[in-house]
């Protein structure tokens, strides 16, 4: 077939497998949001049956024929041609060695593995998802035997959340910046010492309302996004104008819900801002996840625990908790958002002690997909490593080995990628203070147009033309290190 020709095959396929996925992901946005939980077999079996037609569509023979044909004239392709083939050859390539029976049993579990989750981790039950994790990791290892790897079976999990990255770069580039904050923790928990507990009593009704505001502010538009409950909160996208963010509420602490919102307003910023006209094709999609999560936690840390974002907030609290409101004046906000103190959940940690969360996880990562871990000795080895890295030890599995539904959804190789998307947005907001004047003037006042915009031009505009460590480059002139996130921590809280 002519290039011409094979390119129509190739995105007409490509359309109809982002249908599917968008779909697919309303099954699954619905599984953590409203799905009763006597559904949840019959929902493993939709998702099932899903992951099964996504796969034979993507290693059908004739599509397979055309990737490989337009892989061979890569280079005389448009630039955003080129992009998607070398994307989907990649995709591709790793599809055509995973067995479809292997699809359908990953699917089915994790999908029932997580409904467990749900129901386990209230009643501090590992017990009753143990079955479940063993399969899971079990296939994993299968997964990576299955696709390959150079150096390390860890990789092929890697590659999967950031294309290329090798575990013999993460680990000591992880390792490193936790002995480095290993260092600075205590020094900067000191000075929060003696800072009570939040006070009041903040509904869920206004929180919910305070979430939406800020959102908006950052430029999510509830026009096509919406803002939803769930036990973790998440961020999908369900077709190219359809955005769903969750957050879970306290009603005795509207940080908690706030910050998450935050957080996965970032995300959906990102989904936003690609290109439309790509939707569908890699030039209409992230980079990796650690891109996204810089995403996700520039808006959180660098801009939403600023002293600035707390003065703006500090005008908004009014007209939502009236009488709770008159003791949050922004350096009591500042010092509430940004309280340092080692802590056993991940999703609640500050952003000084938050890696050492993902470093914690990482350690145990790797030896569960070599089997030098064991599920079972998981909790202890779990335990162990958070007395070593935070100095605390979780009293139960809920706050400790449970916590997290990554795992038992299946999902190993993706923590690094929090980490390393701390270290890529603390290299940009560097980058961003450097291009916009009066940054945080703007932040103050509620303005964080330029900042998105900043975003959207350096960032999200490109889809998937860059990996995250050219992108950086590109950016900054600098390769990716923990330098700048060290030093803005070191400024921030040591002056």
């Amino acid at each position: 077939m002519s290039t011409t020709e094979n390119l129509k095959l190739f995105y007409n396929r490509l359309s109809e497998l982002y249908r599917l996925r968008c779909i697919s992901a309303l099954l699954d946005w619905d599984h953590q949001v409203y799905m009763p939980s006597g559904a949840a077999q019959a929902r493993a079996d939709q998702q099932e049956y899903f992951s099964i037609t996504i796969h034979n569509k993507t290693v059908d023979p004739e599509f397979l024929r055309a990737v490989d044909e337009l892989n061979d004239v890569r280079d005389s392709l448009e630039l955003a041609d080129q992009v998607n083939v070398r994307e989907i050859k990649r995709q591709v390539d790793i599809e055509r060695k995973l067995p479809e029976e292997f699809t359908a049993e990953f699917s089915q579990t994790s999908s029932l593995s997580y409904s467990a989750w749900v129901k386990a981790r209230p009643e501090n039950d590992f017990k009753a998802v143990q079955p479940y994790l063993e399969k899971l990791v079990r296939l994993n290892r299968r997964f990576c035997d299955l696709v390959g790897y150079e150096e390390h079976p860890y990789d092929a999990l890697l590659d999967q959340h950031d294309p290329g990255l090798k575990t013999s770069v993460v680990k000591p580039l992880l390792t490193g910046l936790g002995e480095d904050l290993r260092r600075i923790i205590p020094q900067i928990a000191e000075k929060f010492e003696g800072l009570g507990e939040l006070s009041g009593h903040f509904t869920q009704g206004s929180q919910h309302e305070l979430c939406k505001k800020v959102a908006a502010d950052l430029g999510f538009s509830f026009e096509i996004g919406r803002l939803d409950t769930t036990a973790h909160p998440f961020m999908t996208t369900l077709g190219p104008r359809d955005f769903r963010i969750t957050t879970r509420y306290f009603e005795d602490n509207f940080l908690r819900a706030l910050y998450g919102t935050i957080h996965e307003s970032g995300h959906a910023l990102y989904e936003m801002g690609l290109p439309t006209e790509y939707a569908g094709t890699p030039m209409g999609e992230a980079i990796s996840s650690s891109i996204h999560e810089s995403q996700s936690r520039i808006w959180e840390n660098p801009v939403g625990r600023s002293r600035e974002f707390c003065s703006y907030l500090s005008k908004l609290l009014p007209d939502y908790f009236h009488e709770e409101a008159k003791a949050l004046d922004p350096e009591m906000l500042w010092r509430y958002a940004n309280r340092v103190e080692p802590s056993l959940i991940r999703i609640e940690a500050d952003e000084v002690t938050y890696c050492q969360h993902i470093v914690i996880r990482m350690l145990l990562e790797e030896p569960l997909v070599t089997g030098d871990l064991s599920v079972s000795d998981l909790p202890a080895a779990w335990n162990e490593h958070y007395e070593k890295y935070l100095g605390i030890r979780p009293p139960d599995m809920k706050d400790g080995v449970m916590q997290d539904v990554h795992w038992y959804g299946g999902s190993l190789g993706y923590f690094p990628s929090y980490a390393l998307g701390n270290l890529y947005n603390a290299m940009m907001m560097e980058a961003a203070h450097a291009s916009i004047p009066g940054l945080s003037t703007q932040i103050e006042r509620g303005d964080f147009t330029s900042m998105l915009g900043w975003l959207r031009e350096n960032v999200h505009r490109h889809g998937m033309r860059y990996r995250g460590p050219e992108l950086i480059k590109n950016i900054t002139g600098k390769e990716l290190s923990a330098k700048a996130f060290v030093e803005y921590l070191k400024v921030k809280f040591l002056g």
